[in-house]
């Protein structure tokens, strides 16, 4: 059996810049890995030649996701014999702009190329799950990276932000990352400036660090959904608005923190059951 941790991914800087002739989008991200993970174990199975997915999430069960289509994929592609038994410890909220189900084909990726003995390298393994998502690529690293192009081009951070921690809010609203993205093909994509934030973590200046967060999607989002604009305003209101922004399509907003001290503690602990929320360490 394979064991294998799925961790979540912030945006701490995403830049839209424009659409692509194969329907992605040309992006500019910093991406970071949190302490937040999705537990997967892979193993073998003599009892079927397919692959059979176990969850406490019910919509993992099915067929109809990447998570069972990447491994049927895998399966398919190198001749495997045996049936592949994957069982998944969500953790990661659904439909967050956390990445959870491009980290579990990311870990599931590894996972199988582990158990088959495959000796994929990462780039080959990249190459199978550009396939399945624009963020899978980035998932197969743990590392704070600048990431170009539709998710591919992957450039490593020497990591100044390990001392740092997210803190995580998400309102349990679902937001649909595809609608999103086709409101600002619309409206235009508003655009932040890449090169003020790798300068400051370069620098590792956390306050110009917390001044230069920005996702293109977020005004976008924040314009189509009256609740969430007065969610975040209410965040802003509680913890400032330094550092404060949206990971991915949303709706979890987070805040780049140097630690957890009094006020993020209560603040959580206030909002535990309202929201999914907490503080994590930079991977």
């Amino acid at each position: 059996m394979i064991n294998e941790k799925a961790y979540a991914k912030v945006n701490l800087f995403l830049n839209v810049l424009d659409k692509r002739k194969d329907d992605y989008h040309n992006l500019e991200m910093i991406n970071v890995k949190i302490n937040l993970y999705d537990d997967i174990k892979i193993k073998k199975c003599h009892m079927t030649s397919g692959v059979i997915i176990k969850s406490n999430d019910s919509f993992l069960s099915n067929q109809d996701n990447i998570v069972f289509q990447s491994a049927r994929f895998m399966q398919q592609k190198y001749n495997l014999n045996s049936g592949i038994e994957i069982t998944i410890d969500k953790k990661i909220p659904y439909g967050a702009g956390l990445g959870g189900n491009s980290s579990d084909v990311a870990a599931i990726i590894k996972g199988i190329n582990k158990l088959e003995n495959l000796n994929l390298t990462l780039e080959e393994m990249q190459e199978i799950g550009i396939m399945f998502g624009a963020d899978i690529p980035y998932c197969l690293v743990d590392y704070p990276a600048i990431v170009t192009d539709k998710g591919e081009t992957i450039n490593k951070f020497d990591n100044q932000l390990s001392d740092y921690y997210i803190l995580i809010v998400h309102p349990k609203i679902y937001i649909s990352t595809e609608t999103a993205f086709n409101e600002g093909d619309k409206t235009g994509f508003e655009k932040g400036d890449l090169s003020q934030i790798i300068k400051a973590i370069n620098a590792n200046d956390f306050i110009e660090i917390q001044n230069s967060v920005f996702n293109s999607l977020e005004k976008i989002v924040l314009q189509k959904d009256e609740r969430l604009k007065t969610f975040r305003d209410n965040l802003a209101l509680e913890l400032g608005e330094e550092g404060l922004v949206m990971t991915g399509s949303g709706s979890t907003f987070t805040k780049i923190i140097k630690q957890e001290d009094d006020k993020i503690i209560d603040f959580i602990d206030e909002n535990k059951d309202k929201y999914f929320i907490g503080a994590y360490k930079i991977k």
